[in-house]
C-alpha cells in the first residue's frame, strides 16, 4: 500500500471517530444530573417536576438521584455526574457541610453547581434558588396574629437547626413585636416532628391561656394537631404553619390547620433548570433568585391555584 493510501485510511478512521464521538459528547453537553434529599417529599417532589418539565421544554436530559437524606449517597451521586461529564448539576443538600467537597469537585471539573433550597457548602456556587424563609415566617405571624385576635399567648415550635428554619422564626417574632406587641410567646422548642406532638401536649397543659401554635414545618403542624384532638384542645389553639403536605392541606381543609405559608416548589425548581441550562448555554445567569412567599388559609384553601406549589398528583420522580 502506498504513503498516500495510509494516510487516507487514517484520515478516514480519525473522521470516523469523530463523527461518533460528536453525539456522546452533545449528549453530555445536553445533560443536568439534579439530586435531592429524597424524592418522598412532596417539596422535592415538586421542585423536581419543575426541574424536569422545564429542562425537557429545552431538550435537556435529566439523571435524578434520590439521596434518601444520606449525605453518603448524596456524594455517590454527585461524583457519578462528575464522572459521567454532565452538562450541569442542581443540589438540595441533604447535609450542606458533608456535601461539599464533592460539590468543589465538580466545580474543579468545570461542572457549575446549582443549588436547591438548601445549598451545600460552597462559596463557589453558579447560582442559588430558594425561598424567602423570613416572608414565610412573617405570614404566619401575621395569620396566627389576627386568628387569636391579636392578643394571649402562643407557644413556638422552631423546628429543627437549620437555616430555613432560623429564618422562619426570625421573620414571624419581627412580624409579632412590630404588629402584635400584646401577644407574648410563652414557650419556645426545637427539634423534630415527634418533639412537636410532645410540645404542643405539654403545653394545652401547662398553658391554659395559650391560644396559637407557630410550627417551622407541615409534618410538625400535624403532630401537633393530632395530639392537641386527642388532649380537647384543638378548638381553643390556633396553629399555623409553612408548607403543605396532604395531611397539612386535609387539616386546613378541615379548620383544624388556620393557615400556612409556602414557598413556590415547582416554581423554584424550573429556576434552578434555568439556571443551569443559562450557564450551560453561556446566557444570563442570576445567580441568587428568591422565591416570593404565599399564605393559603382554611376559607381560601378550597379554591387556591397550587400548580407553582405542588406537583401533579400522577407525577413520579
Amino acid at each position: 500500500m502506498g504513503k498516500n493510501a495510509r494516510y487516507m485510511r487514517l484520515a478516514l478512521a480519525m473522521a470516523a471517530t469523530t463523527i461518533m464521538a460528536v453525539p456522546a459528547y452533545a449528549e453530555a453537553q445536553k445533560t443536568i444530573g439534579v439530586t435531592v434529599p429524597y424524592f418522598a417529599s412532596p417539596f422535592w417532589k415538586a421542585g423536581l417536576y419543575g426541574v424536569e418539565t422545564a429542562s425537557k421544554e429545552k431538550g435537556y436530559t435529566l439523571i435524578k438521584g434520590d439521596a434518601k437524606d444520606k449525605a453518603e449517597l448524596q456524594i455517590e451521586q454527585i461524583r457519578s455526574y462528575i464522572d459521567q461529564k454532565v452538562a450541569a448539576i442542581i443540589i438540595g443538600a441533604a447535609d450542606a457541610a458533608a456535601v461539599g467537597p464533592a460539590v468543589e469537585e465538580a466545580i474543579d471539573k468545570g461542572i457549575p453547581v446549582i443549588a436547591l433550597s438548601v445549598p451545600p457548602k460552597s462559596d463557589r456556587l453558579t447560582s442559588f434558588v430558594g425561598a424567602d424563609n423570613i416572608g414565610m415566617g412573617r405570614l404566619q405571624g401575621i395569620c396566627l396574629g389576627r386568628a387569636i385576635g391579636g392578643k394571649g399567648e402562643i407557644g413556638l415550635f422552631a423546628g429543627p437547626d437549620e437555616m430555613w428554619a432560623k429564618l422562619r422564626v426570625n421573620g414571624f417574632k419581627s412580624t409579632l413585636e412590630a404588629d402584635f406587641p400584646e401577644i407574648k410567646i410563652v414557650d419556645e422548642k426545637a427539634g423534630g416532628t415527634k418533639d412537636a406532638g410532645v410540645a404542643a401536649t405539654d403545653w394545652a397543659k401547662a398553658h391554659p391561656d395559650m391560644h396559637g401554635i407557630f410550627t417551622a414545618a407541615d409534618t410538625m403542624a400535624v403532630e401537633s394537631i393530632k395530639q392537641l384532638t386527642s388532649a380537647g384542645a384543638i378548638e381553643k389553639i390556633k396553629v399555623s404553619t409553612s408548607n403543605l403536605n396532604d395531611e397539612a392541606r386535609e387539616a386546613l381543609q378541615n379548620g383544624t390547620l388556620t393557615c400556612a405559608s409556602l414557598q413556590p416548589a415547582v416554581s423554584m425548581g424550573r429556576d434552578a433548570a434555568r439556571e443551569a441550562m443559562a450557564a450551560v448555554e453561556g446566557g444570563k445567569v442570576l445567580g441568587r433568585v428568591e422565591a416570593p412567599a404565599l399564605l393559603v388559609t382554611k376559607e381560601k384553601v378550597a379554591t387556591y391555584d397550587f400548580s407553582t406549589i405542588i406537583a401533579p398528583a400522577d407525577y413520579q420522580p
